[in-house]
């Protein structure tokens, strides 16, 4: 059976060959399927003679499977030259730390060639070395640069003088300081007094509840008496305004019990309370209660949206690590047009419960797929406001202590729609991912038009012959790695059987057209 070595192997054995090929490294590896030939292109800081030359493509020959009728080798000398360094340093940074290139000028890298090793430093801000450093970026950047260039390189840092430059008049204050709030209201008819003829018929939007002191109104879905320790009755109310469900706690008076207990689901009110927290959840605690008439024809008005940022601003995408290696001799297939064309952001999260309406969002995970590649990673634990179980935490791992500091949803929103701009979004049974991001997105103003993809969906269609379509199942198919529950490895699962679900329907698309 015929096996490949892997590439530190394969590269150990061409080091061998000379003294001379010490430092050699792989820069890429193409595959011509037309030819069914494969390239192996190596840089080396030394010139390579056709005599070596020779023995390094010998050895690939060796290391490649025997489906490739051709197997040729390039080899390119690269000198380790400090300005080229610094400006693929700079260079790297810019395009995948954006948080640090923000305060980074190509001044502030600067870098020393020693034998082998290259040492480089970073001036950077106080908050850029701590995000730096914490982020793993110097390591990330030592391995690109060793591929880059024929040596080893150490990275430091060095905090610079901070300059705080705001210009009051630009986009940015403006969004983040004058937010326009606005409330869109219901006017509900024919209102009959239970507990304050004063009342009115103007409700907010039960989408636009924010905390505090709210008159809201809806259908009665679901209601439930019940009893203090005390033998005081109240009732759990659950309401639908067709823009959002809510429920409420109603503590029953003595006056006006007999009417309360006539009312059904199916009746509709209109109430005044307060929405904060009740026994641990979010709430409204119900003061006063009137009958009405829902309006007939009702259309929910769009709200004031607001545009994509332009900058992120908490949480910043980082260069995907989450992927595992595949040799290019397991490449069996073009990638689909479609999904090399086009951008999609895989995504998922963790949540404190089903219900999009009563539960919220500790976790969100999401990778970005570009030219058919994983090539970002965006992720972030999340403080929810309502309460995480013993039972969440057995499903997810996720603990309230480890939320505690953690920003909250609608400080993150900003950066996720960021991360999703002209993107179509994919997710595992998308209507539960996506109905939340829509939810929360929504009250901080902000709409989701993303196109939308399911890999249940798409699995259902395109694998029939499963039985079951969770995506345990799916990686399982596939032979994805699955540590199902944290958000970003479900989205690097997720992302994987996307690319491969692609595949296959690209290769019948191709068998109907032939």
């Amino acid at each position: 059976m015929y096996s490949v070595k892997s590439s530190a192997e394969f590269i150990s054995d061409i080091r061998n060959l000379s003294e001379e090929l010490k430092d050699i490294r792989i820069s890429s590896v193409e595959v011509d399927r037309d030819k069914n030939s494969v390239t192996y292109n190596f840089i080396c800081d030394k010139s390579v003679s056709d005599v070596l030359r020779r023995k390094i493509a010998e050895k690939a020959a060796e290391n490649t499977a025997p489906i490739f009728s051709a197997v040729s080798v390039n080899v390119k000398k690269i000198v380790a030259d400090e300005k080229l360094i610094n400006a693929e340093i700079f260079r790297f940074l810019q395009e995948n730390y954006m948080s640090v290139s923000i305060f980074l000028k190509a001044e502030d890298v600067s870098s020393v060639v020693s034998d082998d090793l290259v040492r480089y430093k970073l001036r950077l801000t106080k908050d850029g070395e701590t995000y730096v450093l914490n982020n793993g970026a110097i390591a990330k950047l030592n391995e690109y640069l060793s591929k880059k260039f024929c040596a080893e390189f150490a990275g430091a840092t060095e905090i610079k003088p901070e300059v705080l430059s705001i210009n009051l008049l630009s986009d940015e204050v403006f969004e983040s300081e004058l937010q326009r709030i606005e409330y869109r209201t219901i006017k509900v008819e024919n209102v009959v007094p239970i507990d304050d003829e004063f009342m009115g018929d103007s409700a907010i939007y039960i989408e636009d509840v924010r905390d505090g002191e709210v008159t809201v109104c809806g259908t009665i879905t679901d209601m439930e008496e019940k009893e203090t320790k005390n033998g005081k009755p109240f009732l759990v109310l659950r309401l639908d305004d067709t823009t959002g469900k809510i429920s409420g706690v109603y503590f029953s008076k003595a006056k006006t019990y007999p009417k309360i207990k006539r009312l059904q689901i199916g009746d509709a009110v209109i109430v005044r309370g307060n929405f904060g927290e009740y026994n641990g959840r979010k709430s409204l605690t119900i003061d006063k209660i009137n009958r009405c008439d829902f309006p007939k024809g009702f259309v929910k008005k769009p709200r004031y949206k607001n545009p994509v940022p332009k900058n992120y601003r908490l949480i910043f995408p980082e260069p995907a690590t989450g992927v595992s290696f595949k040799s290019v001799f397991d490449l069996n297939t073009e990638l689909p047009k479609e999904l090399t064309e086009k951008v999609y952001v895989v995504f998922d999260l963790e949540t404190t419960g089903i219900e999009v309406s009563e539960n919220g969002i500790t976790e969100i995970g999401a990778v970005k797929i570009v030219g058919g590649r994983i090539t970002e990673q965006f992720t972030t634990l999340v403080k929810p406001e309502y309460p995480i179980t013993a039972e969440n935490t057995a499903l997810t791992g996720i603990t309230p202590e480890m939320v505690a500091e953690s920003p909250k949803i609608e400080d993150v929103i900003p950066d996720f729609i960021k991360f999703t701009e002209g993107a179509t979004l994919v997710a595992h049974n998308a209507s539960f991912d996506v109905g939340y991001i829509k939810r929360y997105a929504g009250l901080s103003d902000y709409e989701i038009m993303n196109p939308v993809k399911d890999t249940m969906e798409m699995a259902k269609i395109l694998l029939p012959d499963l039985k079951r379509h969770d995506l345990k199942t799916l990686a399982d198919r596939f032979g994805i790695e699955f540590r199902h529950h944290r958000a970003l490895s479900d989205a690097y699962a997720t992302a994987e059987a996307f690319i491969a679900l692609m595949k296959i329907r690209g290769d019948k698309a191709e068998e109907k057209i032939s």
